[in-house]
């Protein structure tokens, strides 16, 4: 098999550790001499370790990035809330002469099935949303 400029590439953060064999760092040797492009990179990773591993993303990019984050991690936020609010109001309950009675169900079984429907589209809203959150990382 003939060594490419991707092995070379593929061996280069070993060779800046100092922990690349001696066939390894040879081969990468070669290429260096050969690559000034790679060689550059070489000096990159001598500088900063790091450097290599950290994404490119310009300024606006990253900003909206962050922005969408945010705005992301507000709605989970605000749809858990509601969530479990609209799950427990119908379920609030008295003890009185009759034992355990839940208000809402008596009250205004329209209105206690209404937000019973609605908490379980808030939760699923939920799950999407936190789904979207895992998806990008978070």
């Amino acid at each position: 098999m003939k060594a490419t400029r991707d092995i070379a590439i593929d061996l280069l953060p070993l060779y800046a550790a100092g922990e690349a064999s001696a066939d390894s760092r040879e081969l990468v040797e070669e290429f260096l001499q050969d690559d000034p492009e790679l060689a550059a990179l070489a000096r990159a990773l001598a500088d900063d370790p790091f450097d290599i591993a950290r994404p490119r993303v310009e300024g606006g990019a990253a900003r909206l990035a962050l922005a969408s984050t945010r705005a992301l991690l507000r709605r989970r936020t605000w749809l858990l809330a509601a969530a479990i609010f609209c799950s427990t109001v119908p379920f609030s309950f008295v003890f009185n002469d009759h034992g355990l009675v839940f208000l809402l169900i008596r009250d205004a079984p329209a209105a206690g099935s209404g937000l019973l429907a609605a908490a379980v589209g808030l939760w699923i809203a939920f799950g999407v949303t936190a789904r979207r959150l895992r998806i990008t990382g978070l």
